[in-house]
């Protein structure tokens, strides 16, 4: 495997697609935002099994790429787009989903040993413990409230408190959260998922904050995947105006009375601070 074949995987709703557009535009570097189709995992025998056929998938795609300059992507009019939802709510107040599966033209010159990054939030976040064996792989991670006042808005399974490939191929995450009727601390209980994932699969230096890539214009990001690009204006999106209506009081509490895994990166005061600004729909 090519050692330039980097994974990421983000909590859901903490800039993974942001991240993608911007390894995307670095020179000798294609990013993909979840290519992987579910039927490739048809009749799997188990996380090894996982593992070796998004192995194969790499290596096949680094193959097409150099040949055709095409790869597989979820992709909106055929690129990358920085959020994968809409700002606009659909009938039932909610975001919808944005893009689709589909295909990315890579325009740019390309070396044999060129940086491939390949995106899957829960897929990867599940099969961790093995991927990092094989790939070297980036967590993103981002503030708590500012995560769950995201997930209230969206139209995707994450709002229940249920991520699909994620309890696929961990049975107890499944059996936790079908033992849960509450749906905010189903999420809660994701959300410490996934941070638990990175803390206990990925070196220190392997997980990112949305808001260190936002502060420096993607070169926290950069740095880490080796990836030759200058810094660009960015703006944290933490108090995005659509979180205003949600009940950040019951989500800061939620945060605080649980002793989650996101306490490695973020303080108490740093949760009282996303629901603050988000109270003021600054």
């Amino acid at each position: 495997m090519a050692p330039r074949t980097w994974l990421l995987c983000g909590v859901p709703r903490s800039g993974s697609s942001l991240c993608c557009r911007l390894a995307g535009g670095a020179p000798d570097t294609v990013a993909l935002s979840e290519p992987i189709e579910p039927r490739t995992f048809a009749g799997v025998a188990g996380p090894a099994d996982a593992c070796a056929r998004i192995g194969s998938f790499a290596a096949t795609t680094r193959d097409e790429l150099l040949a055709t300059g095409r790869a597989a992507s979820v992709q909106v009019d055929g690129r990358l787009d920085d959020d994968r939802v809409s700002e606009t709510p659909n009938a039932a107040g909610l975001r919808p989903p944005r893009g689709a599966p589909g295909a990315i033209r890579i325009d740019k010159p390309l070396s044999a040993d060129f940086l491939l990054l390949i995106k899957h939030n829960a897929l990867f976040a599940a099969l961790l413990d093995r991927l990092a064996e094989g790939f070297p792989t980036l967590g993103l991670v981002r503030n708590p409230v500012a995560v769950l006042a995201s997930w209230q808005t969206v139209d995707l399974p994450v709002r229940q408190g249920r991520v699909p490939m994620g309890e696929r191929f961990d049975p107890e995450l499944a059996g936790a959260l079908n033992a849960e009727p509450d749906p905010l601390r189903r999420q809660v209980r994701v959300l410490d998922w996934f941070f638990a994932r990175f803390r206990d699969c990925l070196p220190p230096d392997r997980v990112v904050r949305y808001e260190d890539v936002v502060a420096s214009g993607g070169v926290a990001l950069f740095r880490r995947l080796g990836a030759g690009a200058g810094p660009e204006p960015l703006e944290s999106r933490n108090a995005n105006a659509v979180y205003a209506p949600t009940n950040v009081d019951a989500i800061l509490a939620a945060v605080q009375t649980t002793r989650g895994a996101w306490s490695g990166w973020y303080t108490r005061s740093d949760c009282e601070r996303a629901a603050a600004a988000i109270r003021g729909g600054r």
